[in-house]
């Protein structure tokens, strides 16, 4: 009994100095090592421009009158992206109404979205206050809620975003810098001709001008200081901008110019007035004349192969040829019933 709890020992020992000494060692998956890793600081997003807060939005401006089928489109390209107004109520820009429609589908002439901000006084270098988007989807939405489809025409919102002042007699500018899908035109807008707002216009010609609608609203300090009786603007540092110091329009097509062009006077001929009766009189007319002699009219016809005695002119006229040729031609009527009756 004692030699075999000997003997287990020993075997179990051999076994393990057998198994160390063979060259088939399993193989050690190597990890290999790792720079050690540093935590990325997540970039803090940029505040998002919000929609202001006001009291009281009021309509200011407007204009409403267009005809079918005058429609325009937005660029990014300067002088083709702006459109101006002059304000007529001191406060807050909430946002702008256009009235058009969606263009059809994105393609390589329209893009899906357009962004912009508002200048004062000039459209490429005043001052730029706050910002605004518009996509076609938003276009598309605004239309179904009015109860109208892609194809038909209705109002669109361009909702403001930030503080964008408004200073009465002062003029903006919706300004567009970024379409979409880097494409150059976006939207369908409607527009009039005839310069039916005198106080803007849009880039297209200096008589045309969008349909919109302005909305101006009042935050509580603008309240507080027109109940105190303060003006909302210091004069001295917002300065008023004539109307007429706008960019020059790009040079129209020829055959828009020629709708806005007056019609020409009639020529008026400086010919004396015996000269334009003898032209009229060389005109043949179109009908022959009424008091045509039914003698030679219905004279009876000559028998084939004669020819008509010639009259002589030698023999002397009688007294009843004269009277003949004096007395008043018979009607036809006289000619062949009178004859008749005798």
């Amino acid at each position: 009994m004692f030699k075999k709890l000997i003997f287990l020992p020993c075997l179990i020992l051999s076994v393990l100095l057998v198994s160390n000494c063979s060259d088939d060692k399993p193989e050690t998956t190597e990890v290999p090592a790792l720079p050690p890793a540093v935590e990325k600081k997540q970039a803090s997003p940029t505040p998002a421009v919000k929609t202001p807060l006001v009291y009281i939005e009021e309509l200011d401006q407007y204009q409403e009158y267009f005809k079918e089928q005058h429609e325009t489109s937005f660029s990014h390209v300067k002088k083709k992206n702006w459109t101006s107004y002059t304000a007529g109520k001191d406060g807050i820009l909430t946002k702008i109404l256009l009235f058009g429609k969606p263009n059809y589908t994105i393609s390589e002439h329209y893009g899906s979205s357009m962004s912009g901000f508002v200048r004062a006084d000039n459209p490429d270098n005043g001052p730029k206050l706050g910002e605004w988007s518009l996509t076609r989807e938003e276009i598309v939405n605004q239309l179904a809620v009015q109860g109208l489809t892609e194809i038909d025409a209705g109002w669109i919102t361009l909702q403001m975003r930030g503080e964008i002042p408004q200073q009465k007699g002062r003029m903006y500018f919706i300004v567009c810098d970024q379409i979409g899908n880097k494409r150059p035109w976006f939207g369908a807008f409607a527009f009039a001709e005839g310069n039916p707002y005198k106080q803007g216009r849009f880039w297209l010609h200096p008589d045309h001008d969008l349909v919109f609608r302005t909305y101006v609203g009042k935050t509580a300090d603008q309240l507080d200081k027109e109940q105190r009786g303060e003006p909302l603007f210091d004069s001295d540092e917002l300065s008023l901008v004539p109307s007429n110091d706008l960019p020059a329009s790009p040079k129209p097509m020829l055959e828009m110019t020629r709708n806005f062009e007056p019609s020409p006077p009639p020529a008026v001929s400086n010919a004396p007035q015996n000269e334009k009766t003898e032209s009229t009189n060389k005109e043949k007319p179109l009908y022959q004349p009424a008091t045509q002699s039914l003698e030679t009219e219905f004279s009876e016809p000559v028998p084939a192969g004669q020819s008509k005695p010639a009259e002589s002119t030698d023999k002397p006229e009688s007294n009843a040829d004269k009277q003949k040729e004096e007395a008043p031609k018979r009607s036809l009527f006289k000619k062949f019933f009178q004859e008749e009756a005798d």
